[in-house]
């Protein structure tokens, strides 16, 4: 089983707030919707996802493919999920998504 170690970045990508879950379905909408129902400071702000890369650069993934390449680089089972709020102002539905 895959731990997710999630960090809600704020202003200079200092942590806001850090969570951990079990990666129960390794899928990119399963888990955009999972980050979304834990962190309640985003409220229906657009986020982006990213993991590390294995030169510690930060890739942005959105979709199933893009993540599956993040979690082949996951070490002890813990794989660090980091968010920021999207720059735009467009509002996320999860309601609206078709999972």
């Amino acid at each position: 089983m895959m731990i997710v170690k999630a960090f809600l970045l704020g202003k200079d990508d200092r942590h806001e707030e850090i969570r951990r879950f079990d990666l129960n379905f390794p899928f990119f909408k399963w888990l955009k919707k999972k980050v979304f129902n834990l962190f309640a400071r985003l409220g229906t702000a657009p986020f982006q996802m990213y993991y590390k890369d294995e030169d510690g650069n930060m890739i942005a993934f959105s979709s199933d493919d893009e993540l599956m390449m993040g979690l082949a680089l996951v070490k002890d089972d813990t794989f660090h999920l980091f968010i920021k709020r999207a720059d735009h102002d467009r509002e996320w539905n999860p309601a609206k998504e078709d999972y």
